[in-house]
């Protein structure tokens, strides 16, 4: 049987101005030497697992921390990620929504580098940062090698924002799209220069364990409300931020906040809902956090 073709690389293009590059040259003088070698494994971590992205959690940085030894701790390679993603050695969008590492740069390497050899670049939708109509993004030859394929709408209920703008009602864990065409790529669909996302209306901000705040859209609420309809969504999102406020050693991750949210709609949910003040079960406070235990378990 033969070896399935993997997603990542063997080898990148190393520039040889690479580490007189104003990002990296930063992030060096803000963390040192150290500092610069830890986003040089976070580049290659990129192209080593999936090609052109890594995605990025907790556990990657205890393993990071491992491999990279010279006393470089957990915390430091996640304050080193941070202030990679603040001086956009990686996408903050991508990042923040999905918690993602991934950047242009990486992603035109990366067409060039699979270009050639493989018939088939499947390219997951929310993630891509290029314009397809622009050659120095994609050259000709790789163009109709392009798969497009989305995660959930479910689990990442924002992804319509960003240089996308097409969006699936799909809820499967990935939906595997027609293969692109250059006659049916234009620039309101594949990240063109004239598409621009409509702007969204704010709802509220949830504080996260970092410090920073997750900002929930009303579009998202829309989508909550379908899926638990029985709950004022509003409401318990009002009710989440101040139990985040209130429960500085519980705030959620970036990652972990998604999970926390539609959790504690779905368990509201399963007691009766509190649409138009009415909820089918008597209790003392807004939830379980009242009786002094953490809606969720542990921190995510």
């Amino acid at each position: 049987m033969a070896r399935p073709l993997k997603d990542g690389v063997d080898y990148w293009p190393f520039d040889v101005g690479l580490f007189r590059d104003k990002k990296i040259r930063l992030i060096r003088s803000e963390f040192g030497c150290k500092g610069a070698y830890i986003a040089l494994e976070l580049i290659n971590a990129a192209y080593e697992t999936n090609g052109y992205f890594k995605k990025w959690d907790d556990d990657d940085c205890y393993l990071m921390s491992d491999g990279v030894g010279g006393d470089c701790s957990p915390q430091l390679i996640s304050e080193v990620v941070q202030g990679c993603v603040r001086r956009s050695l990686f996408d903050k969008r991508v990042f923040d929504m999905f918690g993602v590492l991934t950047s242009a740069g990486i992603q035109r390497r990366y067409m060039r580098i699979v270009g050639n050899s493989r018939d088939e670049i499947e390219i997951i939708r929310e993630y891509w940062l290029l314009n397809v109509n622009n050659k120095k993004d994609v050259p000709a030859s790789v163009l109709n090698k392009l798969t497009f394929i989305s995660v959930s709408s479910i689990e990442n209920p924002d992804n319509i924002t960003g240089n996308i703008n097409k969006t699936t009602d799909n809820r499967q864990s990935k939906v595997k799209e027609s293969k692109v065409k250059k006659s049916k790529v234009n620039d309101n669909d594949m990240g063109g220069a004239a598409s621009a996302p409509s702007p969204r209306r704010h709802f509220i901000s949830i504080i996260l364990n970092d410090g920073s705040e997750y900002p929930v859209y009303e579009d998202q609420i829309s989508k909550w409300e379908q899926l638990y309809p029985a709950v004022n969504v509003k409401q318990e999102l009002r009710k989440m931020a101040g139990w985040c406020e209130a429960n500085p050693n519980r705030r959620k991750t970036k990652r972990g906040i998604l999970s926390f949210i539609n959790s504690w709609l779905s368990r509201e949910q399963d007691r009766g809902g509190t649409r138009n003040g009415s909820n089918c079960t008597k209790r003392t406070g807004s939830s379980a956090e009242a009786k002094g235990r953490t809606p969720l378990g542990t921190v995510v």
